[in-house]
């Protein structure tokens, strides 16, 4: 995991380069980068206008924590966000592989499978 140079001092808050599946309505795509404020994602999609800047689209990331001595917990962010911009990165057989840049529109909800106790 790294931190995200670029143009830093523009940036509301500090990007990790995560690659993490992000769930949205009727399919999965994954992470570039992630912060406080938002997420770059790619997905592979037909449908174009569902990414069109203003759109507000729900989504769901999931990850995984490991704290030593106890079994790995999924985690799932949840929430909504706003895309901000988007480019299509190559033409597949499967549609075009889209990156999107969405803003979150709240804090996003936190949600954790259960403790499964010590290993």
């Amino acid at each position: 995991m790294t931190t995200s140079e670029g143009d830093s001092e523009d940036r509301a808050s500090e990007r990790l380069d995560m690659a993490l599946q992000i769930v949205l309505p009727g399919q999965k795509g994954e992470t570039i980068n992630i912060s406080a404020t938002g997420v770059y994602f790619e997905v592979i999609t037909n449908d174009m206008e569902a990414f069109s800047p203003g759109t507000t689209i729900p989504i769901q990331i999931n990850a995984s924590a490991t704290t030593p001595g106890f079994e790995p917990r999924d985690i799932k962010l949840k929430g909504n966000g706003s895309v901000v911009r988007n480019d299509i990165k190559d033409v597949t057989g499967h549609g075009n592989r889209l990156g999107v840049a969405l803003e979150f529109k709240d804090k996003l909800d936190i949600q954790m499978d259960q403790f499964q106790g010590l290993l």
